[in-house]
């Protein structure tokens, strides 16, 4: 995987029929109309969580009709345009072909668990990761991103193996890892947060594919109790970006290697195992967790993985930590700035700089200003408003 392969990926989705509708000209519904893309309408419909049914009713057609413009078999008339627009919250702009549209299958991605993740949550997952590809390639073409770094592995090599030859890959020494999320970004993996107000999102957690080039890591980050248990999460999506070029998504082995090569990658064998107590005690794996940035759970995971205490042990480590969850402090991602994605908001203040801002960006992407911002992870500065009768 390398940016060779980004690049040639970048090159085939490059439209040729573009549509200029936008660049600060008015729209024209007619143009929209008969350069209609089906894929664009599926892609908000679904980010839209909205059912074809529920689609056709709020704007006056058949749910057939709809199901016919998605496949291609026909178009909406112009009149429907605007309409289609105003339901699914996008510019009327977003319907037309030509731009760039990295299209992404959902067996392409690693997703965790089949039976917790529906197929309506994985379609709005994909589409997500269609428009952070889409957004990191328009950014690509105004700022120069770190070239992508991920050594390939041999066949057969182990997730320990893996993870010892990223870390010599990405220069990192002896020790914790520090700023993970850094790391990855310097190295040209797209991270991304997704907030909770998403709720078909949440319901995945989190999910990772280099499918279209740019490895891509899509993470929720109010599902995490503790910045550790974010920090295991990126690395095991990681493991499987190196380990796993075919996902089979809901796999166990491969979730359970992904885990392996996490623990590995963040706690090398060789570092860890001389500081582990010999028996389980809170207190003294709390202070390694705090040192080496992954949670007391997964410092346990690692000593019976290591046969340092019998599976009974574990159990009772495990039964405790349940009893004193609600005395032990949340440790959120946002208190630790150096483990918070910040790659796509630079790239965008480096893009403003030479004169191509927020709204430039908005319209090439056919988005609206607001939902741009969300993807940047961008804080929503406008004052509230509260109506006092």
């Amino acid at each position: 995987m390398s940016t060779e392969k980004h690049q040639r990926m970048s090159d085939d989705t490059q439209g040729s029929d573009l549509v200029m509708i936008g660049g600060g000209r008015q729209p024209v519904i007619e143009s929209i109309a008969s350069a209609f893309d089906p894929a664009r309408l599926t892609q908000a419909r679904v980010l839209a969580e909205l059912t074809k049914a529920e689609l056709s009713e709020a704007i006056g057609v058949s749910a057939a009709a709809i199901g016919q413009y998605e496949a291609g078999a026909s178009r909406p008339r112009p009149d429907l345009i605007p309409r289609l627009a105003s339901t699914l919250n996008v510019p009327a702009e977003y319907f037309a072909a030509g731009r760039p549209f990295g299209r992404l299958d959902s067996s392409s991605a690693h997703f965790r668990s089949l039976r917790s993740t529906r197929a309506k949550d994985r379609a709005k997952a994909v589409a997500h990761a269609e428009q952070l590809w889409e957004l990191t390639y328009a950014l690509e073409k105004q700022v120069q991103f770190p070239a992508v770094s991920l050594p390939s592995m041999p066949d057969g090599a182990t997730p320990a193996e893996a993870a010892r030859s990223l870390r010599a890959a990405w220069s990192i020494g002896r020790g914790p890892v520090p700023h993970l999320a850094a790391t990855m970004e310097s190295r040209g993996i797209v991270v991304c947060l997704i907030p909770l107000t998403n709720e078909a999102i949440t319901r995945v957690k989190a999910y990772s594919t280099d499918a279209l080039g740019r490895p891509l890591i899509i993470i929720t980050p109010e599902r995490f109790k503790s910045v550790y248990e974010y920090r295991f999460t990126c690395a095991h999506e990681v493991g499987h970006l190196l380990l796993h070029p075919n996902p089979l998504p809901g796999d166990r082995q491969q979730e359970r290697e992904a885990d392996q090569f996490a623990a590995e990658f963040l706690t090398p064998r060789a570092e860890i195992e001389p500081l582990l107590p010999k028996s389980i005690r809170i207190a003294a794996l709390d202070q390694l967790s705090k040192t080496w940035g992954v949670s007391i759970e997964s410092l346990i995971y690692r000593m019976g993985e290591l046969r340092l205490v019998s599976d009974a042990s574990i159990r009772r480590a495990h039964q405790r930590l349940a009893q004193i969850a609600d005395l032990r402090p949340d440790e959120p991602i946002a208190s630790y700035p150096g483990e918070m994605p910040t790659l796509l908001r630079e790239a965008m203040d480096l893009a403003g700089k030479r004169g191509f801002h927020h709204a430039d960006l908005a319209r090439e992407l056919c988005w609206t200003t607001q939902h741009l911002a969300s993807l940047l992870d961008e804080a929503d500065d406008r004052p509230h408003l509260r109506v006092v009768r």
